[in-house]
């Protein structure tokens, strides 16, 4: 019993962690790199991820300065970053490329916070998921009733806690977002 519900503490600290990757890529407004990631430049060939290729650094609250390792592929992240369609101005420069984040209007504000309940509810049911798994592997095991009980118990509790900690979670990001 200690074994599946150590197990599905690992599985929704796993599924905690991705939301958590997942919704600082939403843009509040103010230049964070993390917004870059995943983002895959044609270069030299062949597919390179954008970290590889250069630094990205914040350049002021609402800039972000990408200052490849080799000048010739300034063009190639222009195109990647472009194609990435992340609603930013993108100026081209001699050395570097920089991106700058306008500001969010009302109504693009409200329409993150939209997503970003979606997103929350998303990985609500993953956790919900996780909890019915961690039950239906306690049932299998045909445990004495009272111990299936208490592990239910557990496993419930320890649902409970990690969708409230992703209700915190949103509820910060939110409070971001709705920042002017």
């Amino acid at each position: 019993m200690e074994a599946i519900i150590l197990e599905t503490i690992n599985f929704m600290n796993e599924i905690i962690l991705r939301y958590k990757n997942e919704i600082n890529k939403i843009r509040t407004g103010r230049a964070n790199p993390i917004i870059l990631e995943g983002i895959n430049v044609k270069c030299y060939g062949g597919v390179d991820s954008l970290q590889n290729i250069a630094q990205v650094k914040v350049a002021e609250a609402h800039q972000l300065l990408i200052k490849p390792y080799d000048r010739s592929l300034i063009k190639d992240i222009t195109d990647a970053v472009t194609k990435a369609d992340l609603k930013l101005q993108i100026k081209t420069e001699a050395e570097n490329v920089r991106l700058i984040f306008p500001q969010l209007t009302e109504e693009v504000r409200k329409s993150l916070v939209k997503d970003l309940k979606k997103k929350t509810e998303e990985y609500k049911i993953k956790i919900r998921n996780c909890r019915r798994d961690a039950v239906h592997n306690l049932k299998k095991i045909k445990l004495p009733e009272d111990q299936e009980k208490h592990g239910e118990t557990t496993i419930q509790e320890l649902t409970d806690s990690k969708i409230k900690e992703l209700i915190v979670i949103e509820n910060n990001k939110q409070a971001d977002l709705m920042k002017i």
